[in-house]
């Protein structure tokens, strides 16, 4: 056993415990006191649920990795002896621990992915884990593009010239911030670890539709699905009239071309009835 003094257990996170492992250790044990506060053992203990369940997708033991503050010296080394617990790879990583958490979590677990026993193309996480695919509701979602200017991996990526919703999910940090921006409820986190890195960089298209064109000019300024929710919310409101109606499917300029031309004809009518 290799005792390591940190200054604080809970900065010992997935990126130490798996580095820890491809390196050549057969098991990385996090020892805390009863002092240790309540929401440090809390984020330890989640950190650790993540990071077994990706060694255990690849046929790994999970109880490698543990987390111990109440045991005593000779129920601690007793745990330690059990061969079930212990990891073995043929060959140690020697890739750097750069300063860069997701990075180091992503070079150990090729490594061990390399080795590993039985491995799975992929493996589910629990909730809140820092990896992961979105879901999306292709019947619901109306490409506003509210999840892409939300983004902050820059995990969703709108079209250049199309109506498109891709993802990458190399970049995707599982943080919820596309569900809670979407109007429409049609997209949703969805946690898990696709080793294949070439898969997990890769640019995926989530939904695609043909522009919706200006009726006055022609232009592309929307989606399809868009201007057919908006004009049947829309529809049987007192307040809005054919005309109304007809400048929802018109773009910005147009809109506003169409509002100055009907209030030149108001005013014209008016001048003539002056007149008359």
């Amino acid at each position: 056993a290799i005792p390591i003094e940190v200054e604080e257990i809970g900065c010992v996170g997935m990126d130490m415990c798996l580095a820890s492992l491809a390196y050549g250790a057969h098991r990385v044990v996090l020892l805390g006191t009863s002092t240790t506060a309540a929401g440090v053992v809390r984020e330890i203990e989640a950190q650790l649920i993540w990071a077994r369940a990706l060694l255990e997708g690849m046929g790994y033991p999970p109880e490698a990795l543990f987390f111990d503050r109440l045991s005593t010296e000779a129920e601690l080394l007793e745990g330690l002896d059990a061969e079930s617990t212990r990891m073995s790879l043929e060959e140690p990583a020697g890739f750097a621990a750069l300063d860069e958490k997701r990075t180091v979590i992503r070079l150990a677990l090729e490594h061990l992915f390399g080795q590993a026993p039985a491995s799975r193309p992929l493996v589910s996480l629990p909730a809140g884990a820092p990896f992961g695919d979105v879901w999306l509701a292709e019947d619901r979602c109306t490409l506003c593009m509210a999840c892409v200017s939300q983004c902050p991996g820059k995990a969703l990526i709108a079209g250049d010239d199309r109506p498109q919703l891709k993802f990458v999910e190399d970049n995707c940090v599982q943080c919820g911030i596309c569900a809670r921006a979407c109007p429409e409820d049609a997209i949703a986190p969805s946690p898990r670890y696709l080793f294949d890195s070439q898969a997990r960089r890769r640019i995926k298209l989530l939904k695609e539709e043909d522009p919706f064109l200006c009726i006055r000019c022609g232009a592309p300024f929307a989606t399809r699905s868009v201007i057919q929710q908006i004009t049947a919310r829309l529809k049987g409101n007192p307040n809005l009239g054919p005309a109304e109606f007809k400048r929802l499917r018109m773009c910005e300029d147009c809109r506003g071309k169409d509002l100055l031309e009907a209030e030149q004809r108001r005013a014209a009518a008016g001048d003539r009835e002056t007149r008359l």
